[in-house]
């Protein structure tokens, strides 16, 4: 077999960080999630080409089903694209584009309030992750401003709504990824005028600001020390608790 042929040997457009070592059969939803990270990570890059199906199966020992399973779970999503004869592309995505799909989003409801509030879950605990393990020693700098513009604002009883949009922001540029910190920004932008009135809510309880003031910390702190597992989970929690305050 030449090395052309062989899967490990993939190099060029078709490039692959080292497969983990599958010890059970993977179903094709757990194979599309691990592409997808590797295309939100920036392992595979707009425009490149994958491997093949051949390629894919071999690397991750499943069968060539469940890899064209995964590929069409992925062509859904809209992050790859299938040439007849030439192979599957990563998509060039344009951030307007991916954009447009969320600024028409006017929240009116208690449940459009929940279903934004979902969507945070999903981006920011994948964003804080990102940030925690790319972020320079400026990206920290900046987050850090936000903070003690929060910290200010809580000395000052403020509502502090522009530093917390800030902190939240900071964090997605620190990612490097332009699709990512758009989608937060037009996210965000939404959040802050639909919950604005649940935010001063929220800070007539006493003790609450002092609280989502930790909470942030917690998360700076984990991006410091570059733990993404541990500012995944301080997200998570910061986010859960806003959203308990908001509706209980």
């Amino acid at each position: 077999m030449n090395s052309s042929d062989d899967p490990k040997k993939v190099t060029g457009e078709c490039k692959m960080k080292a497969i983990p070592q599958f010890k059970v059969r993977k179903t094709y939803e757990e194979v599309s999630d691990y592409i997808k990270d590797q295309i939100m990570n920036g392992v595979y890059k707009p425009g490149d080409r994958l491997p093949s199906l051949r390629e894919f199966s071999e690397l991750f020992g499943v069968g060539q089903s469940t890899m064209r399973e995964a590929i069409s779970a992925l062509k859904t999503m809209g992050l790859v694209t299938i040439r007849q004869g030439e192979g599957t592309f990563v998509t060039r995505l344009n951030p307007d584009e991916v954009l447009s799909g969320f600024e028409p989003i006017q929240p009116v409801t208690e449940q459009d309030i929940i279903s934004l509030l979902e969507v945070r879950k999903i981006i920011e605990t994948g964003i804080v992750q990102l940030a925690a393990e790319r972020r320079s020693d400026e990206d920290l700098q900046r987050i850090e401003d936000a903070l003690k513009e929060m910290e200010a604002a809580v000395s000052n009883g403020d509502l502090g709504e522009k530093a917390d949009w800030k902190f939240h922001y900071e964090i997605a540029k620190a990612c490097h990824n332009s699709v990512l910190e758009s989608i937060m920004q037009s996210i965000s932008e939404t959040m802050s005028k639909a919950l604005k009135a649940s935010r001063e809510k929220m800070f007539q309880t006493k003790g609450n600001p002092e609280r989502l003031l930790a909470e942030h910390k917690e998360i700076f702190k984990a991006i410091a020390n570059k733990n993404s597992k541990r500012a995944e989970e301080s997200m998570l929690y910061h986010l859960l608790g806003v959203e308990k305050e908001m509706f209980d």
